[in-house]
């Protein structure tokens, strides 16, 4: 087992590729596979029908792929 630096509820961002400057919430670490499960939300929260919604979704990457904000 390694050591890591994150934790359910860290925001991380994606320093380079294709998903360049998107923040996500932490979900759930996993040390033995070096891979983290993020939560992210896409495009700006909005109402229907009086209920206020947004895109949100689910990815996991490795610990190199991102840095905490």
């Amino acid at each position: 087992m390694g050591f890591t630096d994150y934790a359910p509820g860290d925001v991380v961002q994606f320093p380079a590729g294709p998903f360049v400057g998107i923040c996500g919430v932490v979900r759930d670490v996993d040390v033995r596979r070096a891979t983290l499960r993020l939560e992210f939300a896409e495009g700006v929260a909005h109402r229907e029908g009086g209920v206020l919604r947004e895109r949100r979704h689910n990815l996991t990457v490795g610990f190199d792929e991102i840095e905490l904000v």
